[in-house]
């Protein structure tokens, strides 16, 4: 294979093409660009130009260096024009058909030494390759959109794709200033499988009434320490594009109920509510302030008796109680006295969640105990599992099953999680951190609580779980 990648041809001159071209360009490289439109390829330089200018204006480049990058990147009108590359990256239409047809043309128009790549989010890169000459230097790399900006990169492998051709784009990825992480050909790669939690548990408790929108959200990133909530994120991205990556995980894993798309969601697609590419999604846009979140409050009052027994709290006759999965009603009744639970809270703001047959003073001891303790209540239905605790269980889980199935490695997936979505941690470090036996014994109590494999534990996570104990 090529060892020095003197010459690198991007064919789409979309967002995610331009975004290529720059950070190629930006780090040395002649970069040839295609499109079928020559009125994509001036639009896409016409961008590159203006961001450049932004940057020389910030101080962040020189004009010299920006008109040295803008005269290494050359138009290509014709698709032979790429022979000289001697790596390709696709960044084209999101069709099987087309990408075959166009990977099977570069392998008669590049040299066998060529690597051809793919910047494919969901499409299978075996099958992008299979029945083009010298499949093995076919595969992924995934970028993130802005790809100037985002760090991570998704290196792909199909069932051909060599070992050689996998460390050679490693090497070029973290050449142009970029964090590489090698993850198999299967539906999502790492990022667009592991984060269907994170949208589908909000989703699911946005039907089930447990919480209006800006108040689940609050809890997700108040509480839990993401950098935006999960609903105001579908938002940004376009509920028809998120619908889109869902129902292709879910059709992709012949419709494992893990990845079932959101009927609420496909409601809003079909209005055409598409969030804020639209004016108006789950939120209106542009968003103004922040809706006024149903903050729970108590009067002043005489400090409760409190006396903490690992995550027990008891509040003079009430118990407080850190979410294992089951509701509030459920252990109050076990307990035969009022319960309160509460959700993981990394940042100054916890979700509780009380037994229908409590009294009110038991919330409100509940809600003055941790204001006492400088945090901000959130107060939502009696919910299994509660808003943070049971989607960074999903996320764990999630991630235990990719590995367990040669997708990628624990630090790859983790990785790629904080650097391509931007979590406060990796969902494997997350979850040895929580606890194995936490997590497994809250995803059995939602499987049992709802009687759906929606929420089956992994085999890998049960292993785990089983280490713990032995290495107490």
């Amino acid at each position: 294979m090529t060892q020095t990648l003197h010459t690198v041809a991007v064919i789409g001159g979309g967002t995610m093409g331009a975004g290529i071209v720059e950070v190629a360009a930006s780090a040395g490289h002649t970069v040839l660009l295609y499109d079928i439109s020559s009125t994509a390829i001036a639009r896409a330089i016409d961008g590159i130009v203006q961001r450049l200018a932004g940057r020389v204006s910030r101080g962040k480049m020189s004009a010299e260096q920006a008109q040295a990058l803008l005269a290494r990147i050359v138009p290509a009108t014709e698709l032979n024009h790429l022979a000289e590359a001697q790596l390709v990256i696709e960044a084209a239409s999101e069709r099987l058909e087309i990408k075959k047809a166009l990977f099977s043309e570069l392998a008669e128009i590049c040299a066998p030494s060529t690597l051809l790549t793919s910047n494919t989010s969901s499409i299978s890169i075996t099958a992008i390759a299979a029945g083009i000459k010298h499949p093995e230097r076919v595969a992924g790399l995934h970028f993130f959109n802005p790809a100037p900006v985002m760090k991570l990169v998704e290196v792909v492998s199909g069932l051909a794709t060599s070992s050689e051709v996998v460390e050679q784009l490693c090497q070029c990825v973290s050449h142009w200033g970029k964090q590489p992480v090698r993850c198999r050909s299967t539906p999502g790669f790492i990022v667009n499988r592991v984060a269907r939690p994170y949208y589908a548990e909000a989703w699911r408790a946005l039907e089930e009434q447990v919480a209006p929108a800006e108040v689940i959200d609050a809890a997700l990133r108040d509480g839990g320490g993401f950098p935006m909530g999960p609903l105001a994120l579908t938002d940004l991205i376009g509920q028809d594009v998120n619908f889109a990556v869902t129902c292709s995980v879910f059709n992709a894993f012949w419709q494992d109920r893990r990845f079932l798309p959101s009927l609420l969601q496909q409601e809003l697609a079909l209005a055409g509510r598409l969030g804020k590419k639209s004016g108006h999604g789950i939120y209106r846009w542009p968003v103004e302030a922040p809706p006024e979140l149903a903050l729970a409050a108590v009067s002043a009052q005489s400090a409760a008796k409190n006396i903490k027994r690992d995550v027990v709290t008891e509040l003079d006759e009430v118990l407080l109680l850190e979410t294992t999965g089951e509701t509030a009603l459920a252990l109050s009744m076990q307990y035969q006295r009022p319960v309160v639970v509460y959700d993981y809270a990394a940042g100054d703001t916890v979700v509780l969640a009380s037994a229908a047959t409590n009294p009110p003073s038991a919330t409100d001891k509940a809600v003055y105990d941790f204001q006492q303790q400088g945090k901000k209540v959130l107060h939502i239905a009696d919910y299994p599992g509660l808003l943070v605790w049971r989607t960074v269980a999903m996320l764990a889980n999630e991630a235990l099953d990719a590995v367990q199935k040669g997708v990628a490695s624990a630090d790859d997936i983790d990785t790629a999680m904080r650097l391509g979505v931007n979590y406060p941690h990796g969902p494997i470090a997350w979850g040895e951190s929580l606890g194995w036996r936490r997590v497994l014994r809250l995803l059995e109590n939602l499987q049992r609580y709802y009687g759906e494999e929606r929420y089956r534990p992994s085999a890998l996570l049960r292993e785990k779980a089983l280490l713990e104990i032995r290495h107490e």
